[in-house]
Parts: structure tokens; sequence; C-alpha cells
């Protein structure tokens, strides 16, 4: 069996009963970077634990390995921060699992998208999740004139060293359209910036944070 469970995005305190106790209790852990997942372990003060990684550099033989010991070991699958399987690698191993009938349970808990959607402060009866741009330069400039036919509103994310550029190349594709970012979710760093496409980049300023960005 295996356990899609989410995990904190910011504060350590917002995991779930019930995620610790899976994690304290699976025989194998599965996340997007070994050193991340220690690190969660070592904050739940869990030891002895089986611990394999399942990224965008694995192979379709580490899902077939990854997939035996599922079969055979109660597993708990973990992102880096969040809920698995939400624009990460965690998705081919659920599809994967429900092909070969083995049994997927979820285990709820943070979510950035979710936590922006709380607190951006914008109705949305529908829009359309984009997340993250593609970092080839063709792809990307590709995708970004597809996104001048979108009217309904959009979510992006990427990488925090591309957040500047992002609004860069946002403002000068809606510079009259609304904006709201959300910056390092659920920390003590949480920050909620509004403004029009053409401002967005002042109003955030240089650095590299954790974001979510919507466009209205």
């Amino acid at each position: 069996m295996l356990y899609v469970v989410a995990t904190p995005i910011g504060e350590d305190e917002d995991i779930g009963f019930r995620a610790v106790r899976l994690l304290r209790d699976a025989e194998l852990v599965i996340g997007e970077e070994f050193k991340e997942t220690m690190r969660l372990l070592k904050r739940l003060n869990i030891e002895n634990k089986i611990v394999e990684t399942l990224n965008e550099h694995s192979q379709d033989k580490d899902l077939v390995r990854l997939l035996r010991m599922v079969r055979e070991k109660v597993s708990v699958l973990v992102s880096d921060c969040g809920t698995p399987g939400f624009c990460d690698p965690g998705t081919d191993l659920v599809a994967h699992c429900h092909k070969n009938r083995i049994t997927v349970r979820s285990v709820p808990g943070p979510s950035s998208l979710s936590a922006f959607l709380s607190v951006c402060g914008v109705k949305l009866n529908s829009f359309n999740f984009i997340g993250f741009l593609p970092a080839n330069r063709e792809k990307r400039i590709l995708a970004m004139r597809m996104l001048k036919n979108e009217k309904r509103p959009f979510i992006l994310m990427d990488t925090p060293y591309r957040l500047f550029k992002l609004l860069q190349e946002l403002g000068e594709l809606f510079p009259d359209r609304e904006m709201t970012v959300g910056l390092e979710l659920s920390t003590p760093n949480e920050r909620i910036l509004k403004g029009m496409g053409s401002k967005m980049n002042s109003i955030v300023g240089e650095g590299k944070f954790n974001f979510m960005l919507l466009v209205h």
C-alpha cells in the first residue's frame, strides 16, 4: 500500500497527526531529494527508515524498482514540501500503482495552492492552473504567447530565483491586469502583494522567494 502524505510548506507544526503516525509506521519513505526527506524525518525524530528518491532524474527502471518495493512494504510518498503528486514526479508512481492494482491512500494536509487561494482575497469561480512554465527559452516564450489568449484568471509558480524574471515578462505581456503574489506562504515571512502587472516587479523587488502568482 502507498500513502500519499502532505508535508509542511513552511512551518513544521502544520504537519498532521496522521501523517506523523504513518511516517513512523512506514517501512519505506519515498521523497524527491534524499537530504530533504532525511531532514524531515530528523525533525520528527523518526529513525531507521528505508529512504528512496523519485525525482525528475529518475528513469523507468527506477519506477519499476520502487513499484516492487511498494508492493512488498507499507510505503509513504512525500514531496520536498506540500502535497505529493501536485507538480512533482510522484504522479508517475501513483499512476503505476493504480495500473498494477496497488492500493493508494491520500493523507491530506499542507498545499501551496490551497494556502494561496485562502489568503489571496479574490473570489474565483474558476481559474486555470498553469503551474511551472518551461525553463527552455523558446518553449517559455511560446507558452507566454499562449497565455495572451487566456481570458480566465490563471495561477503560475516557478523556482524562487525565476520570480523577478517572471514578473518582468508578465509585466510586459499584461501591464493592465491585476496580479496577486503570495510569498513564503505559511512562514513568518509570508506576504501577500497586489498590483497591476506593470508595477509588480517594483512592488515585490529583487530576491529569491517561494511563491504563487495569480493573474486576475
